[in-house]
Parts: C-alpha cells; structure tokens; sequence
C-alpha cells in the first residue's frame, strides 16, 4: 500500500505523540514504526506555509511601506498641517484594513495574513512619528518605543503573525539594551501566545521567540545590575542563578530527552552561562568584590533583581526535590554550580580566605569538567563530550593567563588542546562507526 502523504508538520506531530505513546506502554517501538510506516512527507508545500516564503512575503510588506513612506517625505515640506496629518493616518488606516480583511476573510492565507499585520505594526510606528513630528510632540526615544511596543502587542493577538511576534521580541530586546529599566517584563505579555504556540506544535517559531527572551531578559538584568546598583558586586552570582534557572525550567518544561542546540533554548542558554559564569569565579578578582552595598540607593528595580534572584534559588531547589530521582550526575553538577554563587557570598561575609574560595571553585570545575567527558562517552552524546572538554581546556587556557608560564609552552599546550578536541571527536566518531557496524552485522 503506497504510503499516505503528511506535511513535515503533521509528520513531526505524529513522530512526537508516538514516541509519548511508546514511553507511556500503549505501542511498543516495532508498532510506532510501522504506524510512521504509513505516512511520508510531502514535499509538495503550500507556498504561504514555508518559512522561506514567509520571509519574502515579509521582507516585500516592509520595502512597501518604506517606499511608501518615501515618496511622503518627498513633498512633505510642501503639505499643510491638515494635509500631513491624513497623510499621517492614511497608512495606518489602509493597513488596518487589510488586516480586517486578511483576519476576517482570507484566514487561510498566511502570506496575506503576515503582509498584513508586519504592515500594520510599522505603520502604527509611521503613525506616531509622523503626528509627532507635525504638531511637534516632543518625546525621546525611550517613550517611542515604548509607545510602539503598547500598540504593537495587541496586533500579535489579533493577526496571530510569525513576523510580527519576532518584530515584538526584537524591540523588547532593543528596549532591554537601551536603558536600566525592567523592560524584560513585558515578555510576561507574550507568555498566553507562546503557550498556544506550543499547543499547536509551532515549535519552531515557538523556540526562536524563546531565543529572544532569553537573550532579552539576560541582557536587561545584566544591564540593570552593572551600572549604578547597590547590586553590582553581586552581578555574577545572580547572573549564575538565572542560569541555573533557565536549565532547570528547560528541563522541567521540555522533558529530559535529548535536544538539539537550537530547539531547547532554556537549557542550552543555561547551560553555556553555568560554563562561561563557573570560569570566571575561578579568577580572584571576583570574589574580592562580593560585599552588598547596603549603603546604595535601592530602587523598584533592584528589588525586583533581588526577587528573580530570590526566585531562582528557590525554583532550583524545588526543581531538584521534584526530579531528584530523574537526575543524571552530569545535571547534578551543572546545578549544583550555582552553590558556588551562595559560596561566594557566603564565605565573603563569613571570612571565608580568598584562596581557599579560588582553590574551591578550580577543583570544581576541575573534575566536574572530567566527569561530563566521561558521561559523554558512557552515553555516547557526542555534544555533552565536547562540553566537558570545552570547560576543561577553558579552565586549564585560564589558569595559563594567569601565570608567568613562557609563551612557547603556552603555544604546545595550545596545540595540545587543539589536537585533543579533534582526536577526541575522530576517535568518537570512529566508536561509533563500529558499533553501528556490530549491530548491523549482528542482524
């Protein structure tokens, strides 16, 4: 029997219910086979359904109103003030008009659907500067965006466009960068759409929208504890709890099967942080600077820091007491580095010697490091190898900028550790050849 055609869509659902099927007994794996056994992938898609087209549809949306716009600005110093502000509502008029129609009569084109609402997010942005600038409404940039942003959100709910939610994360993101203000908050705005995103298995829009409020919200908290803070000496151990937050979040959200780098966000945003952030308390400076300044000015903001703070502690503890059994030792060890950051804090407070705290934290990384190697090749994960080695060299490339160690034998150990990733990754690879080739024959 010729095999019945699904979209890549449909497919991935169908492989996803299955394999929940197979681990809750209702179909063994020889049954789950022979089910996707029945249905291929198309390759015949719908044009408006692929995400290449999606984007020229809305790279085409915005060279539109940006032409539109231009030929405007063209004779704009020769139109009244009444000419000007039609010309200024025209656009947003025209575009909410094609949203009604596309959302009322054409759901089914999502190209149209895209158009329009990328179409309509910058024309409310057209709409607003253009009234500023005309009855001179004076406002800076911060306000703009802001403003924007307000109006923009809505748009997402009503057009339901990929394009759209993408625009709406990048300028929170922009607004995350641009002033010490809590404007990650408005992510919290998105969370009913993402949910329904991941109802509908729009994992992949889903997971880059994830991306941005990762980066966005890092960034905002960073910013925000750095600059002016009574918070700023204790920057990288709250950065160091987020990311123990978001790997434990991603674990809990998505499961403890194996993803790929790109489609868990959460942990593998988590997971480079609780690298990178682990390295850097293995430099003295760090710790020497991990006193409070009571003395500071506090602000809503840095209350609010020191609740996500107070928040992921407590989300990791409880996240370890509810998935203690489910826990491999290479999760334990990741976690279990952000009681370096309680450490730090602690000890300094405490009278806890610098060099101890230094020595602490190298030995640490020293051998949780050899441990994720050796996880790696008991499980074959060829990317948990290469994070204990990337950690390990790291640490040893550190301690080496660190010392008075000449430069030639800094440059063998370059070449050493060089050579050792792609003698690791052969050798690996190699492995695993073998075995296939066992198992195959062994059939």
């Amino acid at each position: 029997m010729e095999p019945k055609q699904l979209t890549k869509k449909q497919k991935h659902w169908l492989q996803y219910e299955s394999d929940e099927w197979v681990e809750q007994g209702i179909i063994n794996s020889q049954q789950q086979s022979q089910i996707l056994g029945r249905y291929s992938t198309s390759h015949i898609e719908s044009f408006y359904s692929s995400w290449s087209s999606l984007l020229l549809i809305s790279l085409g949306a915005i060279l539109i109103g940006g032409g539109i716009v231009l030929l405007i600005a063209h004779n704009w110093e020769s139109f009244g003030k009444g000419t000007r502000t039609v010309l200024s509502i025209l656009p947003l008029l025209l575009a909410q008009a094609l949203t009604w129609y596309s959302v009322r009569y054409k759901p089914q084109l999502t190209g149209l659907r895209e158009a329009s609402g990328i179409l309509l997010f910058f024309a409310v942005a057209a709409s607003i500067a253009l009234i500023s600038q005309t009855y001179h409404i004076y406002g800076d940039l911060e306000r703009f965006l802001v403003t924007w942003l307000l109006l923009g959100i809505p748009t997402l709910y009503l057009v339901e466009s990929a394009g759209v939610l993408m625009l709406v994360c990048a300028l929170i993101l922009w607004l995350c960068g641009l002033e010490r203000e809590p404007y990650w908050l408005y992510y919290l705005s998105l969370v009913p759409y993402l949910y329904s995103l991941f109802k509908r298995q729009r994992l992949a829009l889903f997971h880059w929208a994830l991306w941005f409020i990762v980066i966005g919200t890092t960034i905002s908290i960073i910013y925000s504890v750095a600059w002016n803070s009574p918070l700023d000496h204790w920057m990288i151990y709250i950065t160091l709890a987020l990311c123990g937050f978001y790997y434990s979040l991603g674990k809990w959200l998505f499961g403890f099967k194996e993803h790929g780098f790109w489609t868990n966000p959460l942990c593998t945003a988590g997971v480079l942080g609780i690298l990178f952030i682990s390295l850097l308390l293995t430099w003295e400076d760090f710790y020497r600077y991990s006193h409070l300044d009571t003395d500071g000015k506090w602000g809503f903001n840095d209350y609010l820091i020191l609740s996500v703070f107070a928040i992921s502690i407590v989300s990791i503890v409880g996240f370890l007491i509810h998935k203690f059994k489910s826990l491999q030792i290479h999760q334990w060890l990741l976690i279990g580095s952000v009681l370096l950051a309680g450490l730090g804090m602690a000890g300094f407070h405490l009278g806890l010697s610098e060099l101890v705290y230094i020595v602490l934290v190298n030995v640490y990384v020293l051998v949780a490091s050899v441990i994720l190697m050796s996880q790696g090749i008991q499980q074959h994960r060829l990317m948990l190898l290469n994070g204990g080695l990337l950690w390990f060299s790291f640490l040893v490339l550190f301690r080496f900028f660190d010392s008075d160690i000449p430069f030639v034998l800094k440059g063998v150990v370059f070449i050493f550790i060089g050579s050792a990733f792609i003698g690791v990754n052969i050798w690996y690879n190699k492995k695993l050849k073998q075995q296939a080739e066992q198992q195959e024959a062994g059939a």
